[in-house]
């Protein structure tokens, strides 16, 4: 934590922090002790992610210390990420739909976070997303790097262009699953963000509290209601980018087509027949004028 008082433009003044990097305390931990730090970690980052908007970007071991007193530090913010509100929120309701097992969701806030290509098969995104949570959400699977690996090529199969911020919470979640892999073998990751979901992310059990909350999430789901049905939000997203067209594929029946050829037909046959019937007349008229 800075110091600005005793700080000034050339030095920088923290609080000092007394224990030894979690690369070479965590031999000295029992079970019970590592899946503690463990989870005081992730807790930390989640919390940087999800609620405060910035985060440290690179959490590998040598940037983790565990105190003397007990708890955990991250160090060296040489690496940081930042996102705003809206992005946040998309991570939020990303969390909520892997917590409800609902692929859908999950494509939803996945096209939140990520610029919308041009051409996209969305039912195509849902089917992969439910092959993914299948494989590495159930119960008893505990995630592991195949898991990352899976969501990138997920990612890039449909051609989604990765903002750098998220790309950062990609590649720091990435980082502390190697992490706390190392540190507490078979620590499972996505239930512990679920139930820090749950706790952290959801409104607190007052009645007032709960009309609030209510309140403050129709606020934020409003734009959500503006952009239904999806197909709606999709129209709307091509007209503001410019890429909006219009492909109308008329008398799809045979029996309409074969009934505007004909009609088509002879219109074509009246043109011509008028115009090739004028000519005889311009010819007379000239030769009469002659004459």
């Amino acid at each position: 934590m800075p110091h600005p008082r005793l700080g000034g433009r050339r030095l920088l003044v923290m609080e000092r922090l007394d224990g030894v990097p979690l690369a070479t305390g965590q031999a000295g931990l029992g079970p019970a002790e590592r899946e503690e730090a463990a989870r005081a970690v992730l807790q930390a980052l989640l919390e940087q992610i999800l609620l405060n908007g910035v985060f440290h970007a690179d959490p590998h071991p040598g940037n983790i210390m565990l105190l003397s007193g007990g708890g955990v530090a991250l160090l060296d913010y040489g690496s940081v990420g930042r996102l705003d509100g809206a992005l946040r929120a998309a991570l939020q309701r990303l969390l909520a739909a892997l917590d409800l097992a609902d692929p859908a969701g999950v494509g939803d806030a996945l096209l939140e976070l990520v610029p919308r290509p041009d051409e996209i098969d969305e039912r195509e995104l849902e089917r992969e997303i439910g092959r993914f949570m299948a494989r590495h959400l159930v119960p008893g699977i505990v995630p592991d790097s195949r898991m990352f690996a899976d969501l990138f090529r997920l990612v890039f199969a449909h051609k989604l262009s990765v903002p750098p911020e998220v790309a950062a919470v990609f590649r720091a979640l990435g980082t502390i699953e190697g992490t706390l892999t190392g540190l507490a073998p078979g620590f499972d990751i996505v239930k512990e963000a679920r139930e820090f979901a749950g706790r952290r992310l959801s409104p607190p059990g007052g009645r007032e509290e709960i009309r609030t909350a209510v309140a403050q999430e129709a606020v934020r789901l409003l734009p959500l209601l503006r952009r239904l049905p999806r197909s709606v939000d999709r129209i709307v997203g091509a007209a503001e980018s410019g890429r909006f067209s219009v492909n109308v594929r008329l008398f799809a029946d045979a029996r309409d087509r074969r009934h505007m050829t004909g009609l088509l037909h002879q219109a074509l046959l009246t043109v011509l027949a008028a115009t090739a019937g004028s000519w005889p007349c311009c010819c007379s008229t000239r030769s009469a004028g002659r004459g």
